[in-house]
């Protein structure tokens, strides 16, 4: 007769949490930003991995919630600013073509909060030796509660992106953030490749940004039609599957050789 095995109780996410942080089990991968006019791939958004022994990678969907919640948001974010600009670093240095290339950092709201946060993002890059202006943190519609470390941010040089533009109330938030740029939400980047009605859509959003002389981002392109049309509309930037997945640092690196991916035609 065997014997039966011992039941598992299921993992506290929680608690797994705050043993990933002590356990180093985040990672980083990297989905690159590109020139729509040229295809020249101008930065990379850094996307946060969690990679549990047991339970296999989870989605940030699942965890980033808690994270915030928990406050191990902060420890996290950090570590991903750290391990972000080592890497930019490191491309800048191999690639003589990619000075301009820049980083893009998601930030929460708790993070924002805490004191002397920029001076503290600002140590980071000095650190790693990176300028201020290669640094691009995207915000969500909690910054506006922090006005003060947004503008902190930007006094140091630092890049500011509003997410998710297009959606919800984003022109009251360009009213009270000093963003440099906006990113729009897929929802609006699938109207530019739909009927004439939903371009000039899209179309005034894009508008709206340039009277602000902001810098236009398409978040979820996969289509040549979508990044053929946002070109048109006088989008600067894409992102998306259309150009690629999110690599791992090496598979970046393969691509910042090339300089550039091949433009829709």
């Amino acid at each position: 007769m065997t014997t039966p095995r011992p039941r598992r109780e299921p993992l506290d996410l929680r608690t797994e949490l705050a043993k990933a942080v002590e356990r180093n089990e985040f990672g980083l991968e990297y989905q690159p930003i590109i020139e729509l006019a040229t295809g020249v791939v101008a930065g990379v958004e850094a996307l946060l991995r969690w990679r549990h022994p047991l339970m296999g990678t989870i989605p940030p969907a699942t965890y980033l919630p808690l994270a915030e919640e928990s406050g191990l948001i902060i420890p996290i974010g950090r570590k991903v600013l750290e391990t972000g600009a080592r890497q930019l670093r490191t491309w800048h240095l191999g690639f003589a073509r990619m000075q301009s290339l820049s980083l893009h950092v998601n930030v929460a709201p708790q993070e924002l909060a805490e004191p002397g946060f920029a001076d503290a993002v600002a140590a980071v890059l000095r650190a790693a030796e990176i300028p201020a202006a290669a640094l691009v943190m995207e915000v969500g519609p909690g910054a506006v509660a922090h006005e003060e470390a947004c503008a902190a941010l930007r006094e140091r040089g630092i890049g500011l992106a509003l997410e998710d533009f297009g959606v919800g109330d984003a022109i009251e938030q360009l009213k009270h953030l000093p963003v440099t740029h906006v990113k729009l939400h897929p929802s609006i980047v699938a109207l530019a490749g739909g009927p004439q009605e939903e371009v000039d859509l899209a179309g005034s959003l894009l508008q709206v940004a340039a009277v602000r002389r902001l810098v236009t981002i398409g978040k979820g392109v996969e289509t040549r039609e979508q990044a053929r049309r946002l070109a048109t509309l006088g989008c600067d930037r894409g992102q998306g599957f259309l150009y690629s997945k999110p690599l791992g640092a090496e598979g970046i690196g393969t691509m910042l050789a090339r300089g550039r991916v091949p433009t829709p035609g």
